[in-house]
């Protein structure tokens, strides 16, 4: 035995324990759950996990799988690239594996007889890659534990009923943790947890750092909701008390439209770091949220990403509680069906973005901005003359990880984006259908709601469920409406807001979202610095021939900026004079003349007078008022 498991031999850790569903007939033991030790001591020096793995067993042929489609994350993005150093023992001895090649997440091995469990050891490297759990692990002060990044389960059950005994060595005592797996115990560095399914590890990561704020945001009877912070430094945790009001209010609010809750206790587990790449990853009971260093302490940073907290905890209903059913499949290894992201996701984006003027984190007064930034990217946006929206969501699994150019023509995950107003539109709808008695609120609460509050459960649905949802709050066409808006190809989105009492124009004017040196809607430009990071097709700098990865050096002779750029713009719309640019790719060099005098171009939405303003109906808050004290 490895020296880095003496404390699981002593027995000092807790477990929890699952088991899958696998094609071959052998059975793993029922005689009791996997214990599975995690080794984070070197964590934060050496950006490395040592597992350690007791797996019940009965003799046979066996394969044991590490997870490759992970929840929250759509598709396979278990990062089997970082599993090292794959020891299998039975009695002390040595068993041979073999990866399966046409499962190169399989591992199998040969039980011998008389043997009732293995011993399984494995490092998880952290070299990230990829997005999303891959892409980060640890800082010198925190870490970011995904369970299914650091575990191998057995081919017999599922994730419901294959159970873990799960504990974890830290780095040292004054690093704290949170997480949503219950039962902790700490004994020294090493901490244990409760027996739990694989599906309930999965869905309960844990955070840990030496700078740790935890804040008690709300509470009812035994319920309660935590803000649980983790820095680099010590000033980055120090939230204020009016930030944190804001979070406290984001649960209300979420209540007072949901009606119940399907968490015990929630835990908002958030990573403040200039050195781990953010994150969003959903929960039942938690998010698995990061941002960077200074998002709690700095104006712009939180108002910037004030829907990042909201998004992951409106999937606490949307996506836990209501699943699609393409979503749960009954093991790790399974493909998922995407196909209704734009619920899943769509709809969290809307609440997510709608929950952050709720909860008083961005100004009302931005919201009109917000929405005609939102649907100017859609307008502008080539790639909906091929793809449809629902296709966005069925390839999901690959557009996730896209590279960035070109996205217009391409397209991307715009299920969430494109979904919200779709789902902004479906709103509209409802209150005109209603008299404004209803909303899309209603049709959440009646749902994603529940009648009455629960613990961690799963309740899936299916496209039509959705549609007969919605009749039963407001009665039209949705069938049609889904399949105008999700299958059908359109060169622009529906229009989600003129009934709403507002309508698009584009003036020269920059607004909140959309600053002064966006050209994406004019040139067709979208620039990182002077460097074109897409180009528009069809736009004037496509048929000038500009392309990704240029660098702008100079306009009609002055040396780039933004500035310059704007001004040339502004100067061709009266010369109409095309613009003269210097542009180098690599080590080449050449002048480009740009034929373009529309102007500068910006996105907003202005009042029809004379229509009632649902639009801004949509943001005011539910919940009511804390009392003063």
């Amino acid at each position: 035995m490895h020296p880095r498991f003496i404390t699981w031999a002593l027995g000092i850790f807790a477990i929890s324990s699952v088991v899958l569903a696998s094609a071959t007939s052998v059975r793993a033991s029922t005689a009791g759950p996997i214990t599975l030790f995690v080794d984070a001591s070197s964590v934060a020096t050496q950006n490395v996990l040592f597992v350690h793995e007791r797996i019940p067993v009965t003799a046979g042929p066996l394969t044991l799988y590490y997870p490759e489609w992970i929840p929250g994350e759509h598709g396979p993005a278990g990062p089997i690239a970082n599993v090292a150093g794959v020891v299998v023992k039975a009695g002390g001895a040595v068993l041979p594996w073999q990866r399966d090649p046409y499962d190169l997440y399989a591992f199998k091995v040969t039980v011998p007889t008389s043997v009732d469990h293995i011993d399984v050891d494995m490092t998880y490297l952290g070299a990230t890659f990829g997005i999303y759990s891959s892409n980060r692990l640890a800082s010198a002060n925190i870490a970011a534990i995904v369970w299914t990044q650091a575990l191998l389960y057995p081919s017999t059950g599922t994730i419901a009923d294959t159970i873990f005994r799960t504990s974890i060595k830290l780095p040292g005592s004054d690093w704290k943790f949170a997480t949503a797996l219950t039962g902790s115990k700490r004994d020294g560095d090493v901490v244990s947890f409760d027996d739990t399914s694989l599906e309930r590890l999965a869905d309960s990561p844990l955070d840990m750092g030496v700078n740790f704020r935890r804040w008690k945001i709300w509470s009812d009877g035994d319920a309660a909701a935590y803000l649980d912070v983790f820095g680099d430094i010590p000033e980055e945790v120090n939230a204020s008390d009016e930030v944190v009001a804001h979070y406290g209010a984001l649960v209300r609010e979420m209540l007072a439209m949901y009606g119940v809750r399907h968490w015990r206790n929630y835990n908002f587990l958030l990573t403040v770091s200039d050195v781990l790449p953010g994150e969003g990853i959903e929960h039942h009971e938690s998010s698995d949220d990061g941002a960077g260093g200074d998002y709690l302490i700095n104006d712009d940073s939180l108002k910037g990403n004030a829907s990042l907290l909201s998004h992951e905890f409106n999937h606490s209903w949307d996506g836990k509680y209501r699943m699609p059913e393409g979503l749960y499949p009954s093991n790790l290894q399974k493909p998922y069906d995407d196909s209704l992201l734009w619920i899943y996701e769509g709809m969290t984006q809307y609440y997510g973005d709608i929950m952050s003027w709720r909860d008083g984190l961005r100004d009302a007064k931005t919201w009109p901005d917000f929405v005609a930034s939102r649907f100017a990217t859609f307008d502008n946006e080539p790639g909906r003359e091929w793809r449809s929206l629902g296709d966005t969501a069925v390839s999901g699994p690959f557009l996730y990880g896209a590279p960035a150019g070109y996205t217009s023509e391409r397209r991307r995950i715009d299920f969430y984006s494109e979904g919200a107003l779709m789902w902004l539109k479906a709103d509209s709808i409802i209150r005109a259908q209603s008299n404004d008695t209803k909303s899309l609120d209603t049709f959440a609460r009646a749902f994603f709601g529940g009648s009455s509050n629960t613990g961690p459960i799963v309740k899936t649905y299916n496209r039509q469920d959705v549609i007969e949802g919605l009749n039963a709050i407001a009665p039209y066409d949705w069938a049609g409406f889904f399949t105008t808006w999700i299958d059908q190809v359109a060169p622009h989105p529906p229009d989600g807001f003129t009934a709403d009492g507002w309508k698009l124009v584009y003036t020269d004017q920059p607004q909140t979202y959309v600053e002064k040196s966006n050209f994406f809607y004019s040139l067709g430009l979208a620039l990182r610095g002077d460097t074109i990071g897409d180009v528009r097709f069809g736009s004037a700098a496509w048929k000038a021939g500009l392309g990704l990865a240029t660098r702008i050096v100079a306009v009609n002779g002055r040396a780039f900026s933004s500035n310059a750029l704007y001004d040339a713009i502004k100067a061709a719309h009266v010369s109409h004079q095309p613009l003269q640019l210097l542009v180098s790719r690599t080590d080449a060099y050449r002048e480009v003349e740009v034929s373009y005098d529309e102007g500068n171009r910006y996105p907003h939405l202005v009042r029809i007078e004379g229509t009632p303003d649902r639009l801004s109906e949509v943001i005011k808050p539910l919940a009511p008022p804390l009392a003063k004290t």
